[in-house]
């Protein structure tokens, strides 16, 4: 991890962040179900700035939303990006699991996330 790494969890408050080019749908399902919250294509923003799966892992506290959207656009704009996301890329999916056990974090996706509706019977 840089230090430009380090410099943005900081800032974000952000205490682990994992990276895929495009997790499996099951894994997907498994973690939106599981997640303190969920961003996916649904959300302008997040079209807008997420080419990625991504895991943001929280000790403590979980910000808000609009904190999560300042680091999704802080992270497109930034000039060290493809460091950035190389330097955090998931190789094996099933680190994650280990990753997030017992863990708040927030799945942003740039794909769209089923959402379950409730019908009445």
């Amino acid at each position: 991890m840089s230090s430009q790494d380090n410099y943005v969890q900081a800032k974000f408050g952000i205490d682990e962040i994992y990276i895929h080019e495009g997790l499996s749908d099951d894994l997907l399902e498994k973690l939106h179900q599981r997640a303190v919250f969920s961003l996916d294509a649904e959300d302008s923003i997040i079209q807008k700035h997420v080419s990625h799966d991504t895991v943001l892992i929280f000790h403590k506290v979980v910000p808000s939303q609009s904190l999560i959207y300042r680091f999704v656009k802080f992270l497109d704009q930034d000039k060290n990006r493809e460091n950035f996301i190389k330097s955090n890329t998931l190789i094996n999916e099933e680190e994650l699991f280990s990753a997030i056990k017992h863990k708040n974090f927030v799945l942003i996706t740039h794909r769209n996330l089923v959402k379950e509706t409730y019908t009445p019977e």
